[in-house]
């Protein structure tokens, strides 16, 4: 057997660190080898590998989802969730569509397509956000808006600066979690939320996960796991967790966004294929806090692939 991690085309140090940690453990099932991914990515692969997926293309290009897709059609085996998962969760706003219609708390929100509004803009404080975009993009100091009239004109600049729909959503006030979930065909596990809290960042400075917090502000930023949070509201999100990880059809392992106000969990937003960089990153954080390690979490993570080709350990 041949696990195959495929990367983008220029993999930056982030990727590279991260392809070397998944490489260590992966080794112990068979021979690793890297793939730089390009349209023509199947010609290189063969029917017996494992694909483990750490593209995430350019911008618009929703690679995510064509990768799945492609490994789907040849009917290779591959780490990570379908491609149905990927395309309704690189859209933001058809994600809150999708689980509002499941009947799951997330905010309220309106998009603006460059012409027109589609759906109401709630009542404010209100969020104003890129739908397609990840790791902060779009998300700045003018991104609150405490205004319809503010935030109508921050969508119309935003948009400009984007070129996609802009999301308008009510702004949950109250702490922020992310949430990590690892499932297989036996079982789905929630992982321990991870808090982001944000009050010791300097005057000045927004109070929620903007672009520049997460690259200028990580050291003041205090991160919590498990959350301060009570348990009985810890059992809800949990529930919570499951619920969408199953209504989005994931797999393998996700993580999710959600801010609590007044007891109630409310989803933000959905990563479906979330970095696993073994310092860095979210989940390999929540871990920690299982008393597991990075070679636990992967080897978790690559179970049901790894049984549906017969070399499960």
């Amino acid at each position: 057997m041949r696990f195959v991690i495929l990367l983008d085309s220029h993999p930056d140090d982030f990727e590279m660190e991260t392809f070397e940690s998944l490489k260590n453990t992966l080794n112990q099932f068979g021979k690793v080898e890297v793939l730089h991914f390009k349209p023509l990515f199947l010609n290189e692969l063969r029917k017996d590998d494992v694909v483990f997926n750490l593209a995430v293309g350019k911008r618009h290009d929703f690679a995510q989802g064509f990768i799945s897709a492609a490994l789907e059609a040849a009917n290779i085996e591959f780490v990570g969730s379908p491609a149905y998962t990927h395309y309704v969760s690189l859209d933001k706003f058809t994600t809150k569509s999708l689980l509002k219609a499941y009947g799951i708390s997330t905010p309220s929100g309106a998009i603006y397509d460059g012409k027109k509004w589609r759906g109401d803009i709630p009542h404010p404080p209100l969020m104003v956000k890129p739908s397609s975009e990840g790791s902060g993009i779009g998300v700045d100091e003018k991104s609150l808006c405490f205004d319809v009239k503010e935030a109508q004109e921050v969508a119309k600049e935003k948009f400009l600066t984007f070129k996609e729909p802009i999301l308008v959503e009510e702004y949950i006030q109250g702490k922020e979690i992310t949430v990590g979930v690892l499932g297989d065909d036996d079982r789905i596990e929630v992982l321990p939320p991870l808090e982001i809290d944000f009050s010791n960042l300097p005057n000045g400075i927004e109070k929620y996960y903007s672009k520049r917090v997460k690259e200028e502000y990580a050291e003041e930023t205090v991160y919590r796991c498990p959350p301060a949070v009570d348990k009985d509201v810890l059992e809800v999100v949990k529930e919570m967790a499951v619920e969408v990880f199953k209504v989005i059809k994931a797999r393998d392992f996700i993580r999710m966004d959600m801010r609590i106000s007044n007891g109630i969990p409310y989803l933000i937003e959905v990563n479906s294929r979330p970095g696993l960089h073994p310092s860095l990153s979210d989940i390999p954080k929540m871990v920690k806090a299982i008393s597991k390690d990075y070679d636990w979490l992967v080897k978790r993570i690559v179970r049901r692939a790894l049984k549906n080709v017969g070399g499960a350990k």
